[in-house]
């Protein structure tokens, strides 16, 4: 009775009506229907301030109308005014004392306020007014949930989904506590045993493939993810997920087809040409790659990512305009972030910029990037530029911040033995050794002929490595 009252309602005349009596500041008439049917519509189109604006207006026609109470502090509540709240909880309850109305409503109040704990029991004295517990039980969850308390949330998500298995806000968070509780194998039974009954649950079956997924049973995972896609093709988080389970099991073009067959319901993204594009480079094919990385800039020039990738395959090429030109993109899109500084550095010292490329490593270490790799980068740049001096001062200094980085210690001796400076050469190399004696073969490959030095031999033979 109620639902065809409600739909008899036309709401464009009514809320024109409403609009023209704010504007000429008069006061018309609205029975209770109408004025609830006024602030629902306000209230889910995000107009809070008209929606509480309507049940004011409400309560002076109707002033022994329990429900507009409720909606005041509802609105009240959604706009973080809890003392005007709490007010109007106080008014419900000398109208409508242990009403169900109340109860919730107190419980909304206290949840905002982050008092979890009586939030749940106003909702537990909610149980004990409805008919419809399975209302308030994901509610009850939710408390839980925000106390940490992942158990007991997981009882009342079963009471819902056993009630209402079609809730999928309730299945996805039944999802959340079994991974936030770490236990993936009771998870797994819980949802191959609601599939069961709920064969048809694409949702379900989607969150029981991320839990295979997370168990490391890829099969599984891809059998339950394709029974999602099964029932509803549309789904593209499946899509996704499913990729990401082949990518994760080394299945690149299978993962690179399944995105691609999501092109089919949701068109072509940024995002997923770029993951398109990260397959074919597993699979070193990287002239696909460019190609669908140049789709994903074109679709999203905000994509910093795939410019970046970009930049890295012109600079294996050695296309350095396209490269330099690529990487200025994503650190135009990213300026804070070190790694695409530190690979525009590279790419302008290998394009011979060697001025443009001294300067970023300059910022890059004045804003307190400290990856040894900067250090050993900037200081043979400087020795490329023969400016010695500097270049060992950076040494220094990547040493100072890196003590316990084998590579700076192993290069700052190479380069002092270089220079003669015998002693010094020793105290590093030996530090060196202790840190890391494998990275040696390295040291080696960039300073053959210190094979021979003989104080070198001679920590070697100490450490067992000659």
């Amino acid at each position: 009775m109620f639902e065809e009252d409600e739909e008899a309602i036309d709401l464009t005349p009514l809320v024109n009506r409403f609009e023209q009596m704010l504007r000429e500041k008069t006061e018309l008439f609205f029975d209770v229907q109408e004025f609830e049917a006024l602030s629902d519509y306000y209230y889910d189109s995000g107009k809070l301030n008209k929606a509480i604006k309507v049940v004011q207006y409400a309560e002076n026609q109707h002033p022994y109308c329990a429900s507009f109470l409720v909606k005041k502090a509802q609105y009240f509540t959604a706009t973080d005014q809890l003392d005007e709240a709490e007010n109007e909880l106080e008014k419900l309850e000398s109208l409508s004392p242990g009403s169900l109305e109340l109860f919730m409503a107190r419980a909304a109040v206290q949840s905002k306020q982050g008092q979890h704990k009586k939030a749940i029991q106003f909702f537990k004295q909610a149980l004990k007014c409805t008919d419809f517990p399975e209302d308030v039980w994901p509610l009850i969850a939710i408390e839980y949930q925000m106390l940490g308390n992942y158990e007991l949330s997981c009882k009342y998500l079963k009471l819902t989904l056993e009630e209402n298995p079609e809730d999928e806000i309730a299945i996805y968070n039944i999802a959340l506590c079994y991974d936030l509780l770490e236990k993936t194998g009771e998870g797994i039974t819980y949802f191959n045993r609601f599939v069961n009954r709920e064969p048809y649950s694409e949702i379900a079956w989607y969150h029981l493939a991320i839990l295979y997924a997370k168990n490391k049973e890829f099969d599984k995972a891809i059998r339950a993810v394709d029974y999602a896609l099964l029932i509803d093709e549309t789904f593209m988080a499946a899509y996704y997920e499913k990729a990401r389970m082949l990518e994760r099991t080394f299945r690149y073009q299978e993962a690179a087809d399944t995105y691609q067959d999501s092109f089919e319901f949701d068109g072509p993204t940024g995002f997923s040409y770029y993951k398109i594009a990260l397959c074919y480079l597993k699979m070193h094919k990287a002239q696909k790659a460019k190609s669908y990385l140049t789709k994903a800039v074109h679709e999203d020039p905000d994509l910093d990512e795939a410019f970046y990738e970009l930049a890295l395959l012109y600079d294996e090429d050695n296309e350095s305009q396209e490269a330099i030109f690529n990487i200025k993109k994503s650190i135009e899109l990213d300026p804070d972030n070190w790694d695409y500084l530190f690979t525009s550095a590279e790419i302008h010292k290998r394009a011979g910029l060697l001025n443009e490329a001294e300067v970023i490593y300059q910022k890059l270490i004045e804003e307190g990037y400290m990856d040894p790799e900067v250090f050993i980068d900037y200081a043979e740049l400087l020795f490329d530029l023969c400016e010695f001096e500097e270049g060992m001062e950076i040494l220094y200094k990547g040493v100072q911040l890196n003590p316990d980085s084998a590579d700076m210690q192993y290069r700052l001796s190479g380069y002092l033995y270089t220079l003669q400076e015998s002693d010094e050469a020793n105290i590093y190399f030996e530090k060196a050794l202790h840190l890391d004696p494998d990275r040696r073969l390295f040291f080696f490959e960039l300073f053959p002929k210190l094979r021979q030095n003989p104080a070198i031999r001679h920590m070697l033979s100490k450490f067992g490595k000659a």
